[in-house]
């Protein structure tokens, strides 16, 4: 049996409305805006995108079973099914999410930075399970609509909370921040990642400290050069790592990955855990779909790290690969970088010979961003030619790595390879 999250009547509170077509205290099960995923007895919530409206698969959602509606208009055509009308139901998500939120009694942790932020969560949350139950963003729901529905999806009688704060508009970090009002903030390093949204990367590192007003505690960085920046947005305790040697063993390679693991140990220490159970939290962790997700086919390790990609973590992926253990060739497959602004030609082609230095036997850059990488042992392809070639040279004991913006859809190449080798 599914457990109730939520009463009707407790959502009618928070939204300050009232249901039509029933006077009952009805159970719900969850808060849905999806109907493609939607449950019977969850709530469907009609929100308008840039795209789509959610009023257009009320149907649908009625269909499927859901308990009740909110809307901002009323649906005769369903005078069974409970609605509750409100002026914009944005808003009444936010609401709702602030509603449960006040009934919260465990820890709040909220994550934000240029990178690393849903590696940063899967191994945070990792480390406290080793305490107590936890609840956090399913996958990088970390947005204006992905941060409320979280926390609705979350159980409420959790030990911890840990959720991730993204952005690609200024403001958006401060209004989700004042929504989840955290416990502890946690920020990730900073790069130029929605660098077209903003004037500099100042302003990115601005923006994301805008997290630390509503944090009761912080965990900064002092090897960070915002770490000045970010002590003075600071209005509670503050707990540094970063100057000590790192005691614990990082569960997948490469510097960034240290940093990363860093944050995790040192929130667990500052939240009570031993050093040992940190430790089994870290060793336990694994990474995310397309966050260096390894594979092997035929003797061919693939390395799919292709989820998301800026500047910095381009940089960070491409120097673990180069430094790995690795019995055959390496082989880098690049795709392009997004939301660089105006920006982008500039920062593709300083990548292009970045990645020339490095000590890899071939890469190949895919599309038309890909190919202001080329220059000198670079060469610019398009995706079929990219599976073509790495069928005919790949060998056992080879590694291949895949690395772009998730728009750029790499993991076709990975897919397609892996039915003909």
């Amino acid at each position: 049996m599914e457990k109730i999250q939520f009463s009707a009547a407790e959502c009618a509170g928070w939204v300050s409305g009232a249901w039509r077509n029933s006077d009952k205290n009805f159970p719900i099960l969850g808060i849905s805006h999806d109907t493609r995923t939607l449950k019977p007895g969850e709530l469907y919530i009609a929100i308008k995108g840039a795209s789509h409206d959610g009023h257009d698969f009320v149907r649908q959602a009625v269909e499927k079973g859901a308990t009740g509606l909110i809307v901002e208009r009323e649906f005769p055509a369903y005078g069974s099914v409970p609605q509750l009308i409100v002026p914009d139901t944005m808003p009444a998500l936010r609401a709702l999410a602030a509603g449960v939120r006040r009934h919260w009694t465990g820890t709040v942790i909220g994550i934000t930075g240029s990178v690393g932020k849903t590696t940063v969560k899967e191994l945070i949350a990792s480390v406290l399970s080793q305490k107590g139950t936890v609840c956090k963003t399913p996958g990088n729901w970390n947005n204006d609509i992905g941060l409320p529905l979280s926390m609705l999806a979350a159980d409420r009688n959790a030990d911890f909370f840990v959720f991730e704060l993204g952005m690609n508009h200024p403001g958006e970090i401060d209004q989700l921040a004042g929504l989840l009002r955290p416990d502890w903030a946690v920020l990730t390093d900073i790069g130029k990642a929605h660098i077209e949204f903003f004037e500099s990367l100042e302003k990115i590192a601005e923006e994301k400290a805008s997290l630390l007003a509503y944090a009761g505690n912080a965990l900064l960085d002092e090897t960070s050069e915002w770490f000045a920046l970010f002590k003075s947005k600071c209005k509670g305790r503050i707990v540094t790592f970063g100057k000590e040697p790192f005691a614990f063993t990082a569960p997948l390679p490469g510097e960034h990955m240290v940093r990363n693991s860093r944050r995790a140990a040192a929130l667990g220490l500052a939240l009570g855990l031993s050093p040992e159970a940190v430790q089994s939290g870290l060793s336990a962790f694994r990474p995310a779909p397309m966050r260096w997700e390894r594979s092997m086919h035929n003797g061919i390790v693939f390395i799919n790290d292709a989820y998301n990609a800026n500047p910095l973590s381009m940089r960070a992926s491409l120097t673990t690969f180069s430094e790995m253990p690795c019995e055959g060739r390496r082989f880098a497959v690049l795709g392009g970088m997004r939301e660089l602004g105006g920006t982008a030609e500039a920062e593709h082609r300083e990548l292009g010979r970045f990645v020339d230095t490095l000590k890899l036997d071939s890469v190949l850059t895919i599309g038309e961003a890909g190919a202001q990488m080329a220059c000198a042992g670079i060469t610019g392809i398009d995706k079929p030619a990219a599976v073509d070639f790495l069928r005919t040279h790949l060998r056992s004991g080879d590694m291949v790595l895949f690395k772009a913006s998730r728009g750029e859809r790499l993991e076709t190449i990975l897919e397609d390879l892996k039915t003909r080798i």
